[in-house]
């Protein structure tokens, strides 16, 4: 029977932070997904992980970024760096060449001598995208209880949102017997017609078995693509079920791939009771603003509202500030004149209220030349 905490040295964390995060729009234009802010002014999404890796007791860990990667370097160094005595290594996709790595398991084909020189029995790939609590170490034990080369942490979400992931299909044992990745038509879990059972994107893999599947002559590039289905194709892939956050609720996992997700997984942690424990780097959650009326809003560091803002459903971007008397997120055609919509979710950024302060000013100009141009004419005819 395996350990309820089995030992972690000859397991390797693998962590994936590559991404852009297209559908969070102008949040991600100047950094990666992972390094957004998330609960505070230290606070970022990719901390979530970060804290359940150091949780677990690994000593080391490798990451894989390639968009905009300074910042979550950075803040890898100051915050957690110290956390991983073996060592933080972080291995930039842009050295391979401009099109850098090309799908969510080539970085560990890249990196295979650096894997390899490790020498580990297993490798975990995480996930730097989302919000969550997990045991790393339950998700250890059970796939090297189960014996099978290849173990995915799976999730319950809305059949809707279901296209969104890799989906796998279930049987009455609780093994994989399907698995498609973003199916237009999710097929939902046994007894529960409104959800389906969704990859998290984090894995445990045999580095034997993975390693001959990154190097045969197909040359697999993405795990949601190339690697499960060859699982699922070799009868070699395992279920690792996130258990309920309390009985009947589910797991806590949110993924924050768009403006509203994001806003509404923040909105979580902004109670007196936060949902998971939280990562150290977020200690200190934004004070209430007494002088202005926020409603399901979300002010990002360094976000400064005026006297008698109104807010409902907005996302304030860093550094923004908002004038005396501001109102947002009650005039769907009005925010849309000016700021970007998700959802119920208004997005303002720094950059959209400059237009809209330049707007204003043509228009009372040109409105203040029109009334001296009369008031000139009719001062002609006298």
């Amino acid at each position: 029977m395996a350990s309820a905490t089995p030992p972690v040295d000859r397991c390797l964390p693998f962590l994936l932070a590559g991404g852009r995060g297209s559908r969070l729009h102008e949040l991600t234009d100047s950094q990666c997904k992972p390094a957004l802010p998330f609960g505070g002014s230290e606070g970022r999404i990719v901390d979530f992980i970060l804290d359940a890796v150091v949780r677990t007791g690994f000593g080391r860990l490798m990451v894989a970024t390639q968009y905009r990667p300074e910042d979550l370097a950075q803040h890898l160094s100051d915050h957690w760096a110290t956390f991983l005595p073996k060592g933080l290594r972080v291995l930039d996709g842009r050295t391979f060449g401009a099109e850098g790595y090309r799908g969510t398991a080539d970085p560990l084909r890249r990196n295979v001598s650096a894997i390899d020189a490790l020498a580990p029995e297993e490798v975990m790939i995480l996930s730097g995208d989302h919000v969550l609590d997990i045991d790393l170490h339950a998700l250890l034990a059970h796939h090297r209880g189960h014996k099978q080369p290849v173990t995915v942490a799976t999730t319950a979400v809305p059949l809707e949102q279901a296209r969104s992931f890799g989906v796998f299909s279930e049987g009455p044992d609780g093994s994989a017997t399907g698995f498609a990745e973003k199916p237009a038509n999710p097929v939902p879990m046994p007894g529960d017609a409104g959800r389906a059972l969704a990859s998290t994107g984090i894995y445990v893999l045999d580095w034997e078995w993975l390693r001959a599947v990154l190097m045969d002559d197909d040359g697999a590039m993405d795990f949601g693509h190339d690697v499960l289905p060859r699982a699922m194709a070799d009868d070699a892939l395992g279920i690792y079920r996130l258990p309920d956050v309390r009985p009947g609720t589910g797991a806590y996992w949110r993924d924050v791939g768009t403006l509203e997700a994001y806003r509404l997984a923040w909105l979580d942690f902004l109670g007196s009771t936060p949902p998971v424990r939280l990562p150290h780097t977020m200690t200190g959650l934004p004070p209430a603003r007494a002088h202005a009326t926020v409603d399901g809003s979300v002010l990002m560091p360094g976000a400064r509202l005026g006297w008698r803002c109104r807010l409902n459903k907005v996302i304030v971007a860093h550094d923004v500030v908002l004038p005396d008397g501001f109102v947002a997120g009650f005039d769907h055609a009005e925010d849309a004149r000016w700021f970007r919509r998700d959802g119920e979710t208004v997005l303002i950024t720094s950059e959209m209220m400059a237009r809209r302060a330049a707007a204003t000013r043509a228009y009372t100009s040109a409105r203040l030349g029109t009334s001296a141009g009369r008031g000139n004419h009719a001062s002609l005819g006298h």
